[in-house]
């Protein structure tokens, strides 16, 4: 009798997670399997705990009950492999006065595996330059980061996420504040990267329709798990409902469901 091939073990795995805040949870018995090479769009309402899922795979917000596995790694230990995660944050505005340089933010994404006190050398530097090429900034590194524009700004903090090689890349938000076509552009980027370099890339949107084309899966969260499946499974108009607690309309078109709730804050 001949062992079938094992399935690949998960990129991440949540097993009845709880996270909390101060006692108040934050995230409720949270069960699911990212699978290697997935890409996931995360949405749910303002405070619904979007941001705290993606804290949970970093291990900043280890789980109060249940287990969360990042590879063979869990719960207390995630930090471990922290490197080999890439994180953009919410966008966050650079002071115009502030005297770093494009090339010095990228950077900053290699300090973690340094020593204290330690800078990056010229391998540092030859990473953050391809880096940038990758995200097509490379002619604006010498540039003060605080005069470019949203959608640059995205461009690089995608750079500075991307310097350490991941193997995940998780963004939160990562179109808020850009216009129409920036929007796009870095979609496309996200795309582009997360299919060449195979990696398992969580994208938190409160714009589903931007992203659904592209997504493996979509979770549906309000501090628990509301739906978590293929786009077209999981938004459906009677679990929307529930998870928003406001009135969705999802509209079928070109064979695809279009979503629009109530509540389009981020959080």
């Amino acid at each position: 009798m001949t062992d079938l091939p094992s399935a690949p073990a998960p990129a991440v795995r949540f097993e009845r997670a709880t996270v909390a805040y101060d006692g108040t949870p934050a995230l409720e018995e949270i069960t699911l399997e990212i699978p290697a090479g997935a890409l996931v769009g995360v949405i749910g309402p303002n405070g619904s705990g979007k941001t705290t899922f993606l804290k949970a795979i970093l291990g900043l917000t280890p789980p109060v009950q249940g287990r969360i596995f990042v590879g063979e790694e869990c719960c207390h230990h995630l930090k471990r492999i922290r490197r080999e995660i890439g994180y953009v944050p919410q966008a966050s505005q650079v002071d115009p006065n502030a005297p770093f340089r494009v090339l010095d933010v990228v950077l900053m994404g290699l300090y973690p595996g340094l020593g204290p006190l330690r800078r990056p050398g010229r391998e540092g530097r030859r990473k953050a330059l391809a880096a940038l090429e990758a995200v097509g900034m490379e002619g604006f590194a010498l540039r003060p980061a605080g005069q470019l524009s949203g959608g640059q700004l995205q461009r690089v903090a995608i750079a500075r996420a991307l310097v350490r090689d991941p193997r995940i890349l998780l963004l939160d938000e990562p179109f808020t504040g850009l216009d129409v076509r920036s929007q796009h552009a870095v979609l496309d980027l996200v795309v582009r990267t997360h299919r060449e370099r195979r990696l398992t890339t969580v994208l938190v949107t409160h714009d589903v329709n931007l992203v659904y084309p592209y997504l493996d899966r979509v979770l549906a969260l309000n501090r628990r798990v509301y739906a978590y499946g293929p786009p077209q499974e999981a938004l459906v108009r009677e679990t929307l409902e529930r998870m928003y607690g406001a009135e969705v309309q999802v509209h079928e078109a070109g064979g695809r469901p279009f979503v629009f709730a109530g509540d389009h804050h981020h959080g």
